[in-house]
């Protein structure tokens, strides 16, 4: 089968590189450039040119990414969507996210608060749940590799997102029960990865693999 992995805002491929994905072919989609006002479904519309859809096809999508991957299956006619570490509408986000839509809040984010101040890298490790030296080297890598305006985009789409445009059959939820960004408490009908942070994909890829491999 082929795969379509789509990682987490400010996050690439490398989100992906403990997760066992053997005996299928999987493609990493890379994260396009968009204008400033654009929607989780047009982050869609432009990774769909990344996916050959005459040929049946699975999404996984990690964080932001599990919303696209919500919105890529109603374009590309996926067999079946894996979400890890996501929501699947407004309803599933907490109450401080919900705070936030509508107020411009990504607008603080510029180059010396992401790349330079101490206590925002401390609270995104915290938040994102990067306990371990390789979890918050590789979270501070991928982070390097984003604008702040690009991210800024990212995080404006994230908190306008309503829910995905067309409903997606054939959907798979696997959550941690210890992720701070995304309380399982809101998350309807998941999938759980007992201790799984945000950052589980990469820090306990080994349970989240066997829950893939089982959707699968």
């Amino acid at each position: 089968m082929d795969i379509y992995c789509i990682p987490g805002l400010g996050a690439d491929k490398r989100l992906f590189e403990r997760l066992d994905l053997s005996g299928h072919i999987v493609h990493h989609l890379e994260w396009p450039h968009m204008v400033q006002g654009a929607s989780l479904y047009a982050f869609a519309q432009e990774l769909s040119k990344q996916v050959d859809a005459s040929v049946d096809h699975v999404l996984i999508g990690v964080s932001m990414g599990g919303m696209v991957a919500q919105e890529l299956a109603g374009i590309t006619a996926s067999k079946r969507t894996i979400i890890i570490s996501s929501w699947k509408g407004r309803s599933e986000m907490p109450w401080n996210v919900k705070a936030m839509r509508g107020l411009g809040a990504e607008r603080f984010l510029n180059e010396t608060i992401v790349r330079r101040v101490v206590p925002f890298l401390r609270l995104l490790r915290y938040t994102l749940g990067l306990e371990d030296k390789a979890s918050q080297a590789l979270g501070q890598e991928m982070l390097a590799g984003f604008s702040a305006r690009d991210l800024r985009v990212m995080v404006a789409a994230v908190l306008s997102w309503n829910g995905p445009s067309t409903t997606v059959n054939d959907l798979v939820h696997i959550h941690g029960d210890k992720d701070r960004l995304m309380p399982i408490g809101s998350i309807k009908d998941p999938v759980v990865i007992k201790g799984g942070t945000h950052f589980m994909v990469f820090s306990k890829a080994g349970a989240v693999g066997a829950a893939v491999r089982r959707a699968l």
